[in-house]
């Protein structure tokens, strides 16, 4: 008898979670970011547009935030583009979060072999999207207000974002067989100099990407590579040749490889 309480009660919470939970075509709309978090420039390599581009075609209304009409937030889905390219493999997983930031869908990861950024991130792209098509999303028409505050009158409130610091990182020196605690920056932006030339680490998703200051780019930053942060190890990749990476202790860091050894000098 008790056991078919129990299992009566499972069955209840399972079809009530099942019936709460809305799926995308709930939603009248999906906000792409004209921005990437793993990217430097707004549509760098066309990817965001390439996104709007497949959200439309598999059933979605996207807009850019730029493009957005006057509309309920929580009418809409927010979404969340994560990148990490990597030696064999780039990977891109599409997060689609309602107004309150809670995950509503997650895309399989997308993983492309080409080498070339452009190819190998649209590559990636379209194959985390197969799932989304799966999906068989048909979004309602948008709903658009005249009044902005009655637009938006259902925002949630605005919270303090709790930030989750990296962890030490242990790695070993083989030349001593002995184990340094390394600490990776902290920062989203860090300045370093090495040569008498000025660069930026920007911290990312998938690590931190490095960029020398110049006046030849047109944003005034150019990429130089990618660090990449996979759990202890710790990888430099560019167009000019990978490397390994140590983060030494007084905030410098050093790229190495059988044919070479640079330090980077960490200023405030």
């Amino acid at each position: 008898m008790i056991k078919r309480i129990l299992l009566l009660v499972f069955i209840t919470g399972f079809i009530f979670n099942m019936n709460a939970q809305k799926s995308a075509s709930d939603y009248s709309y999906v906000v792409v970011p004209e921005l990437y978090e793993f990217l430097f420039e707004e549509d760098q390599h066309q990817l965001n547009s390439l996104t709007k581009y497949l959200f439309n075609k598999y059933g979605f209304n996207a807009y850019f935030p730029s493009e957005l009409p006057n509309v309920k937030r929580c009418d809409g889905l927010q979404a969340e583009v994560l990148g990490k390219p990597g030696f064999i493999y780039t990977r891109i997983t599409v997060v689609l979060r309602d107004c309150y930031g809670e995950e509503i869908f997650r895309s399989e990861e997308g993983k492309s072999k080409y080498k070339e950024y452009k190819k190998a991130y649209h590559d990636a792209l379209r194959k985390a999207f197969l799932s989304i098509e799966e999906l068989g999303v048909n979004q309602k028409e948008i709903k658009i207000y005249e009044d902005e505050v009655e637009s938006l009158k259902d925002s949630p409130v605005k919270t303090e974002i709790e930030v989750t610091k990296v962890p030490a990182t242990v790695v070993n020196d083989s030349k001593s067989n002995s184990s340094m605690v390394l600490h990776l920056p902290m920062a989203k932006f860090s300045n370093y100099v090495r040569e008498g030339r000025s660069y930026l680490l920007r911290k990312t998703e998938a690590g931190y990407s490095l960029y020398l200051e110049t006046e030849a780019a047109e944003t005034g930053l150019a990429l130089e590579g990618m660090i990449l942060v996979d759990g202890d190890t710790l990888s430099y990749i560019s167009e000019a040749g990978d490397a390994q990476v140590i983060f030494h202790e007084n905030g410098d860091f050093t790229l190495q490889n059988s044919v070479m050894k640079v330090t980077y000098t960490h200023i405030d």
